[in-house]
């Protein structure tokens, strides 16, 4: 073979060395990127893993930390570990239902307690919003969840809706969902989150659920006074020791009741103006009418609470 051959079997065969050393290289790439996505993977899941064991570990104060953590600033985290963060945060906010054999429905995020049921679900500004469906006095019945309480765990707010405070009452008198003893227990455990929300650091503006405040409450109906009403709160007044009723303007009547509490009558033009005073005694909207038969006379519906800010419509007593 000539030197010119040699020389030309030469540079073919380190083409081919180069062309089989590329290949070899270039799956070792492959593998090892392989092998660092299956590395990262594995991290994640460990990552996440720890996570949910933290979690599970945590007080509130622990949950409170982990929520605005990782919930607030909208991180990416396991739907795992996402749903179990809002299961046992509103679990020490549920807390002192517990006795009432508080527990977790098949469904995730439904707490079932011993008068209701309590679904939690996050808002577009992650608060947390705590709905309530209450148990009905027949089945034939069939009761909504109620956006009663909004909670803001970085302002570290509780809100009660009281449009929802006072659809409770219609529901009660009017629409005979649930008896008045059914409504005592509610209005006791609803108090009872309450005063937990307090306790774990929420401040909690005045409100009409609220029974630790004294109640002075303007309230306006849409219909006017009407003189069979008057009749009957009069009749119910003469027919028992603990209530008055006097007229003490041209429109204007006054509605003794017992531990010195009153209601005032304005009688309008096409509507009624109440106002409710406690007497300086610390009670919900809910204990002061379930409590009273004296509101059995009212034939009242679309009643509007004017106070600050805020006016509530809401329908009881037809």
């Amino acid at each position: 073979m000539s030197e010119k051959d040699n020389q030309a079997k030469e540079v073919k065969d380190r083409q081919q060395n180069k062309q089989m050393t590329d290949a070899y290289y270039e799956e070792k790439a492959q593998n090892h990127a392989e092998i660092v996505s299956w590395i990262a993977s594995a991290e994640k899941e460990l990552a996440d893993l720890r996570l949910r064991k933290t979690l599970l570990e945590d007080n509130f104060s622990d949950l409170l930390r982990e929520y605005r953590r990782l919930i607030i600033t909208d991180a990416a985290i396991s739907t795992v570990a996402k749903t179990s963060l809002l299961a046992y945060l509103t679990y020490e906010l549920l807390q002192p239902l517990k006795d009432a054999t508080l527990k977790q429905t098949e469904t995730y995020n439904i707490w079932q307690a011993k008068y209701f049921l309590i679904k939690y679900q996050l808002t577009d500004k992650r608060e947390l919003a705590l709905n309530f469906k209450m148990n009905v006095i027949d089945s034939r019945f069939t009761a909504n969840f109620m956006p009663l309480i909004l909670l803001d765990l970085q302002e570290m707010t509780a809100t009660v809706d009281e449009s929802q405070v006072l659809e409770l009452i219609r529901l009660w008198y009017s629409e005979k969902v649930f008896s008045r003893n059914q409504l005592s227990l509610i209005n006791y455990d609803l108090n009872r989150l309450l005063a937990n929300f307090k306790q774990l650091g929420f401040s909690v503006a005045p409100n009409l659920l609220d029974n630790t405040r004294a109640l002075e409450v303007n309230l306006e109906s849409e219909f006017p006074l009407e003189t069979r009403i008057l009749d009957n709160i009069f009749i119910t007044t003469m027919d028992s020791t603990e209530y008055d009723f006097d007229k003490i303007g041209q429109a204007d009547y006054q509605v003794k009741l017992n531990q010195e509490q009153k209601v005032y009558i304005h009688a309008k033009q096409n509507r009624t103006q109440l106002f409710v005073d406690s007497n300086s005694r610390r009670r919900s909207i809910l204990e002061f009418f379930y409590s009273l038969s004296i509101f059995c006379s009212f034939n009242c519906s679309r009643l509007d609470r004017k106070s600050g800010e805020f006016s509530r419509l809401f329908s009881f007593i037809n």
